[in-house]
């Protein structure tokens, strides 16, 4: 079998729990015909340290899949797959809305697949794993009886990994279907959706947020998507709610979603975010409650400092809106904005909107987005509640 040998001392990171190996990392390959593959993984002096995806194209050369000598095969990803599964029955047996594999911190390398009852949608990212795309679609089938399954690999993450950008149907038929989330119907559509097709990284969160809204709260929700926060804000009767989002198809399906369950206190809105809120200076416009969930700003280090003034830019702004013991729900998706950098931003946005805040809540993790602490970058949503004076 093909093997890569590390340079010298280069396994530390590995054997404290980190999945990856970059190109400047390795030392020697033996036997590698093919450019991607299932290689053994050893020391500068020849230990034994597992198996896993190589990519003799890809800055991430190596991608960790076990530490022991087990055939790579449509049964190891079953039994991955399967434990992955029961993780989150454990946690929350009823639920039929999850995301059932979060690629390297379920041990699956590049590989996200995300839960809708019988219907399935999955992205890889790496291209070791595309290797096995039948057999994810096999197992989706033959374990857990999926009627629908989708390939949402339109990411450019796979650009890194020189891989296609495609999305289509490999099982099933596509179009829209109804779904219930903490009693709240979504019209969704795996195909035309973001991302995976659906947020549902934000499931609990928009489920905390319950907790705090009144009736006569004034509700803002700033990149709303198809209106998971603003749904839960008029599900527990706010009097008075406004969405915005730049995209008029998520508006449009979050109008859609809202006339699902009878809600008529929302006023969605299809504008930048940005010119939304310089809008609201021109008004006399304050609100109770304020959701910020955008997306991501950065997608590496190179440009972390305009996404860090980005994220103060836009939170001064949502303080200065709120009314006095307000609350913000504030959000950063970004591995590559920290905890603490995140916090900073917090801190620098209170001095700029000249508020106070405390925090009342944060929220790193949840059951179905397992975080691996030895690899921040499984590290990236990070949501945190404000009450602000």
């Amino acid at each position: 079998m093909a093997s890569v040998y590390l340079k010298k001392n280069e396994e530390k990171r590995l054997t404290k729990g980190h999945q990856w190996i970059f190109s400047n990392e390795i030392g020697s390959k033996d036997d590698i015909s093919d450019d991607v593959c299932v290689v053994n993984l050893y020391t500068s002096g020849g230990k034994y340290l597992g198996k896993g995806f190589y990519n003799g194209h890809s800055l991430i050369s190596y991608r960790h899949l076990t530490d022991r000598d087990e055939e790579i095969n449509t049964d190891f990803f079953r039994r991955r797959i399967i434990r992955a599964f029961e993780l989150r029955k454990k946690s929350n047996r009823n639920r039929e809305v999850f995301r059932l594999v979060n690629s390297e911190s379920d041990f699956l390398p590049g590989l996200i697949i995300d839960k809708f009852g019988d219907k399935y949608s999955f992205q890889i990212f790496s291209s070791g794993m595309e290797l096995f795309k039948s057999d994810i679609v096999e197992i989706l089938s033959s374990e857990f009886n999926a009627a629908l399954i989708v390939e949402k690999n339109k990411n450019e993450l796979r650009n890194l990994e020189g891989l296609e950008l495609i999305e289509r149907v490999l099982k099933g038929n596509a179009g829209t279907f109804e779904i219930s989330i903490d009693d709240i119907k979504y019209n969704i559509d795996l195909l035309k959706g973001q991302k995976s097709g659906f947020y549902i990284d934000q499931i609990d969160n928009r489920r905390l947020l319950r907790e705090y809204i009144k009736k006569n709260h004034k509700v803002l929700d700033l990149f709303c998507n198809e209106g998971g926060f603003a749904l839960n804000a008029a599900y527990m009767g706010a009097a008075n709610i406004t969405a915005v989002d730049i995209s008029e198809h998520s508006i449009c399906v979050a109008q859609k979603n809202a006339r699902l369950n009878g809600f008529n206190n929302i006023r969605f809105i299809a504008q930048d975010v940005f010119d939304f809120l310089n809008s609201q200076f021109q008004s006399t416009a304050k609100y109770d409650l304020i959701i910020l969930d955008p997306p991501s700003f950065t997608k590496s280090r190179k440009t972390l400092n305009s996404a860090l003034n980005g994220y103060i830019t836009l939170n001064s702004k949502c303080l200065r809106l709120l009314n006095y013991n307000a609350l913000l729900f504030t959000y950063s998706c970004s591995h590559h904005v920290t905890e603490s950098a995140f916090e900073e931003v917090l801190i620098k946005s209170a001095m700029k909107a000249n508020r106070k805040i405390q925090m009342i809540h944060k929220h790193l993790v949840s059951y179905d987005h397992p975080v691996l602490l030895q690899m921040g970058e499984t590290k990236y949503l990070k949501g945190y509640v404000l009450r602000v004076i």
